[in-house]
């Protein structure tokens, strides 16, 4: 976890550091979803869909975790130390993006321990597909209203306020 900084500067290029690894296990997680996506066109119930299940649902919940008691925390800090009335954005994306997480840690509960529900499998995994491109898109939007006009603020600032 970043170190907590009043100065705005400092705790941009923090979170900055923070959202570049954030967004790479966003990556991942698409990733894996998609080979297991592909993988179940093939053989569902299989011990490489099974694996495959697991380590998508692994990478879920460390990302999710992440999001929650991490990135959207220190957004929240950033928000405080430009002074902007950012966090009233923010938490109502949180709170959104919150919603979200019970399906995805149900999805994981059910899937996560390596248990086969072939009957269901497809439909829960294009349920999870969609409900991560909606979850996607809150944290695009907490990003952008955030961090990326601290982003622009920055870069408009005189070189010696900065």
């Amino acid at each position: 976890m970043p170190s907590r900084n009043q100065d705005p500067a400092e705790q941009f290029q923090a979170v900055d550091s923070l959202l570049t690894t954030w967004l790479a296990e966003r990556r991942a997680v698409l990733a894996r979803y998609t080979a297991l996506v592909v993988a179940s066109d093939d053989v569902p119930g299989s011990a490489a869909i099974t694996q495959r299940q697991r380590d998508l649902c692994e990478l879920l919940v460390d990302y999710v975790s992440a999001g929650h008691f991490e990135v959207y925390n220190e957004l929240l800090h950033e928000a405080e130390a430009f002074g902007d009335t950012g966090a009233a954005l923010a938490t109502a994306l949180i709170a959104e993006i919150a919603d979200t997480t019970d399906v995805i840690l149900a999805y994981e509960e059910k899937y996560g321990s390596g248990d086969q529900y072939p009957e269901t499998m497809l439909r829960d995994l294009s349920a999870l597909g969609e409900l991560l491109e909606s979850r996607f898109v809150l944290e695009d939007r907490l990003i952008a209203g955030l961090h990326t006009q601290h982003r622009r603020q920055l870069q408009s600032a005189p070189e010696e306020a900065r």
